[in-house]
């Protein structure tokens, strides 16, 4: 499987980070509600209103409205970690796992994925995180496979 948010496969887009697939996240003392993965993504890269607003972004809304910022240090919910940090990491994957928990089409098609997992980004995209082992960290903890 390989995830992509414009395969023909509904199952490989609703796992990608781009899929408009709403959930709430709880990040140290603050709940906050999430349009995507990709809004996460890019939302903790930002500040303040404009942080919330990103957020609730999917697909390449979320996307644009993340790049060219630069952080070295997240501060959200009384907590305070470097980006690309395992904190960092802790947080996207558990992004994934309420995505997955709350949307019942995602936790379909992650469940009834099979083997490896594949996520191919374009050269000039260097994700921080291996966002296949992420998502196969979950399926393991979730689904048992």
């Amino acid at each position: 499987m390989n995830i992509y948010s414009k395969s023909k496969d509904w199952r490989e887009r609703i796992l990608s980070n781009f899929a408009s697939t709403p959930f709430t996240i709880q990040i140290g003392e603050d709940t906050f509600q999430c349009g995507s993965v990709e809004g996460l993504w890019q939302g903790l890269k930002c500040k303040d209103a404009m942080r919330l607003h990103v957020f609730g972004l999917s697909g390449m809304k979320a996307k644009m409205a993340g790049k060219g910022k630069k952080t070295k240090t997240i501060s959200i919910g009384g907590l305070e970690f470097d980006y690309g940090s395992a904190d960092h990491q802790n947080i996207i994957r558990e992004g994934i796992k309420q995505k997955i928990l709350q949307n019942e089409k995602a936790a379909t098609a992650l469940r009834e994925s099979k083997g490896k997992i594949t996520h191919h980004v374009p050269s000039s995209s260097k994700p921080v995180f291996k966002m296949e082992n992420l998502l196969m960290s979950v399926r393991a903890e979730l689904f048992g496979h």
